[in-house]
């Protein structure tokens, strides 16, 4: 895919073109994730849910607006529950 050049809106909206949004398979709508790297790039990802408590991504659930994977469940009704 070849390099393109953008500029920001006044509000540092970037569109992504069209035939590289496509080739992406990402649609409107489509959650992103934007990276800040050290060296001035910014990374475009397709957004993955992860586990609040470990940062993983296997099995993930949503409980209200936290992300948990089961174990990390598990271990956190073990801790809730331990005094009763």
């Amino acid at each position: 895919m070849d390099k393109k050049f953008k500029k920001l809106t006044k509000s540092r909206g970037l569109t992504i073109p069209r035939d590289m949004a496509a080739h992406l398979d990402l649609d409107a709508g489509t959650a992103v994730d934007l990276t800040a790297s050290g060296d001035g790039k910014l990374i475009i990802s397709r957004h993955v849910n992860t586990c609040r408590f470990c940062g993983g991504s296997e099995k993930v659930k949503q409980f209200g607006d936290i992300y948990c994977c089961p174990l990390c469940a598990t271990k956190l009704y073990q801790e809730v529950t331990a005094d009763e």
